[in-house]
């Protein structure tokens, strides 16, 4: 692509399980996913042949076993990630802790260690970053960041969105992602390729 044709991509994980309490003792992996598929009318086999197929394709592990908890502490280590540069190392580790290993997001000790495997924490044992984690430090600056996601509809996780004004929900295949950023290019919409979701884009700048 030239320069004209370059947009911005950005990326909303981990919008899921923010109705459980933070602290509380993280919930089954597997009922949390028929919760879920029964609160958006889709059966819950169908959605995880579908999940394990797009990560079956990028060869990554998808286990439906383990634990969920809200990760409202997994959205600060993020944050803090950022300043360092470290966010998408830091992300990698806790799509892997999540979705390979079924460990929670709500767990401190889990997101310890996935700021060392990204090379964030010192140590397995960095007495800073324990500091952050029992810290309130950047809870309000994702408070915010999440409580404008949830006006702009975004609720699955998740969510890329194109040019900051078209969202595109959930695991999709490469080939739907092709044919949205060639659409997108072509036309200035992709919504031609993928249906509108339950989404209010117009809330998009």
């Amino acid at each position: 692509m030239g320069a004209a044709d370059r947009f911005d991509v950005s990326i909303f994980p981990m919008q899921a399980y923010m109705h459980f309490k933070r602290g509380e003792d993280a919930h089954d992996r597997r009922a949390a996913y028929d919760e879920i598929s029964r609160a958006h009318g889709t059966k819950g086999d169908d959605v995880w042949a579908r999940l394990q197929e797009v990560y079956a394709e990028e060869g990554l592990t998808l286990t439906r076993d383990g634990k969920v908890g809200n990760p409202f502490d997994a959205q600060r280590l993020l944050w803090f990630a950022e300043k360092s540069g470290k966010s998408l190392d830091v992300l990698e580790a806790l799509l892997e802790a999540c979705h390979a290993k079924g460990q929670p997001l709500s767990d401190l000790a889990v997101l310890n260690d996935c700021a060392f495997a990204a090379g964030l924490a010192k140590s397995e044992r960095d007495d800073d970053m324990a500091r952050f984690l029992v810290s309130p430090r950047g809870g309000s600056d994702v408070a915010l960041r999440l409580g404008e996601c949830l006006t702009r509809g975004v609720v699955a996780s998740p969510v890329v969105v194109l040019d900051e004004k078209f969202p595109l929900e959930g695991a999709q295949p490469y080939a739907v992602v092709g044919a949205v950023l060639a659409e997108l290019l072509a036309t200035g919409t992709n919504f031609r390729v993928v249906e509108p979701s339950g989404m209010d884009s117009s809330k998009w700048p």
